[in-house]
């Protein structure tokens, strides 16, 4: 128990700090790209992200059922099963590699179709190839990387990522400033990301010293048919995923334009950035919770899933309510006046990134126990509302940014909010469906009225951007301990031991 607690905390503590600083440079980093290349060339960069995302479909989610399948093997320190895993993880992501070389090939021919209206974005065949050399690489020697992840040592991914791109957005901002050029700024980034895969190889042979040793043994049969059987519901998983996440821009862009995709991801990279770093707290102890499940009680089990959303609701709507209130001020204050989206719309955003985040823990969940197989229906119907809405009111009404937003939020109400954890509950827990339900819908609603109450009153506030931090974060823990209080009392299961708010504070803060 001690170890997998210790196990957590590094992890996620390294994860966290890692992501947090990546972040800052990215602001800073976007700040220089707008002002030295401008709002066509943010536009081309969201999309050509979109793009890259929609083709790593080729991935088919191999990587994710590799490393729940090494949890076992590791546990028992079967090093032949551990090797025959790697071996065919490397051959699946050297196969993507090709797949995607040929797939971003077809795609090119069709960009200028996929931008509406004028631009004056140079080449966009030849950046859009060193987009794709950059994600060709990503999946080159990264493989790697999972053994550290399923060993509970994601820690030390996380430094050699924060290492390799606390260097790379520098030199970007540097010959930004010098060249004015996007094509150096792209070829910067594969360099990087060659050399971050590079040195993990090299990490993960000198932890995993019997990884250079030939391969010996095959697969499992039995391993080797749950990885076929979870790939199948990985495939529907990664549509959901490849059109829910990876078609806002590519809307945007071929209805509205690049400004509008600009406009839009300016936020997304805030929320996308704060996103990143919960997942990465959140998804590091996904290890601990693979070792829970090999060598934990069925009772213990329930308490920590229902620990475990008690934490992710109360990070998840302070870190929303915190965004809903600085939002204006920061983007004015970071890229100007003119970038600051309705107050509508930034609700809703605001909106969507809550309902996604309290995902978290039924997604690492499922991941730690390897229910792909069972959610392959949900993503598919996932992905079919969320495109079909988005698509429908972005064509027939004026709501713009808005009804890619929208989309992606009735997706998540509609559909995941209760068939993601009905799955866990089938697979995993035990515990009353029931009860879950009652704690989430109370977390949703008690969450949502207050942010949406606090913006609108702070809304006809003027502050600067200090003395509006300051009172966001006075307000917010505030609201914190009030949404604390409402859901204890009416919504944790009186079965369980619920977080004591000084430890929340605790593990939200100090990560203790």
């Amino acid at each position: 128990m001690g170890t997998r607690r210790k196990a957590s905390i590094i992890n996620s503590s390294s994860a966290i700090i890692g992501q947090f600083l990546s972040m800052v440079l990215s602001f800073i980093s976007r700040t220089i790209f707008i002002r030295v290349l401008g709002e066509q060339y943010l536009g081309l960069n969201g999309l050509f992200t979109n793009l890259l995302n929609i083709l790593s479909f080729a991935e088919l989610g191999i990587g994710t059922a590799i490393v729940v399948s090494l949890y076992k093997p590791l546990n028992e320190n079967n090093i032949g099963q551990v090797k025959a895993l790697m071996l065919l993880y490397k051959k699946c992501y050297y196969a993507v590699a090709v797949v995607l070389v040929a797939g971003g090939s077809c795609v090119s021919i069709f960009l200028p179709k996929l931008i509406a209206g004028s631009y004056n974005v140079g080449n966009i065949y030849l950046a859009f190839g060193l987009y794709l050399l950059n994600s060709v690489l990503s999946y080159l020697w990264s493989y790697k990387r999972s053994i550290l992840i399923a060993n509970q040592e994601g820690y030390i991914n996380s430094l050699n990522q924060l290492f390799f791109n606390v260097i790379m957005q520098v030199l970007q901002i540097v010959f930004l400033f010098m060249f004015k050029s996007y094509y150096i700024y792209l070829i910067i980034q594969a360099s990087f990301t060659l050399l971050s895969n590079l040195q993990i190889s090299r990490l993960a042979n000198r932890h995993f010293s019997y990884l250079t040793d030939p391969v010996t043994e095959k697969v499992n049969p039995k391993t080797l048919k749950y990885l076929r059987k979870n790939i199948v519901g990985m495939i529907a998983s990664k549509i959901g995923e490849v059109i829910v996440y990876g078609t806002d821009n590519l809307l945007l862009s071929s209805f509205l334009g690049l400004v509008a995709v600009g406009q839009y991801s300016n936020y997304t990279l805030i929320v996308n950035g704060v996103g990143s770093i919960i997942n990465q707290g959140f998804s590091a102890v996904t290890a601990s919770i693979g070792n829970l499940r090999v060598s934990g009680s069925q009772e213990r089990q329930n308490e920590v899933f229902f620990q475990y959303s008690q934490l992710v609701s109360y990070v998840s709507f302070f870190i929303s309510i915190a965004m809903a209130l600085f939002f204006p001020s920061f983007i004015q204050f970071w890229v100007g006046k003119r970038f600051i989206l309705s107050p509508t719309l930034s609700f809703l955003i605001v909106f969507s990134f809550f309902v996604s985040s309290l995902r978290y823990s039924n997604l690492n969940f499922m991941s730690a126990y390897g229910t792909y197989w069972e959610m392959r229906y949900k993503s598919i119907l996932e992905a079919l509302v969320n495109f079909v809405i988005s698509i429908v009111l972005i064509k027939y009404t004026t709501w713009g940014i808005s009804a890619v937003v929208i989309g992606t939020l009735l997706a998540n109400l509609t559909i995941n909010a209760w068939w993601e954890p009905l799955i866990v509950f089938q697979s995993a827990l035990t515990a009353s469906f029931k009860s879950y339900i009652r704690f989430y819908a109370i977390n949703l609603v008690t969450g949502v009225t207050i942010i949406g109450i606090m913006q609108y009153v702070y809304q006809r506030v003027q502050l600067n951007l200090i003395l509006s931090g300051i009172v966001c974060l006075t307000i917010s823990c505030i609201c914190l301990l009030i949404f604390h209080l409402i859901t204890i009392s009416f919504a944790f299961p009186k079965k369980y031991s619920y977080l004591s708010f000084a430890s929340v504070l605790s593990k939200m803060f100090h990560n203790k």
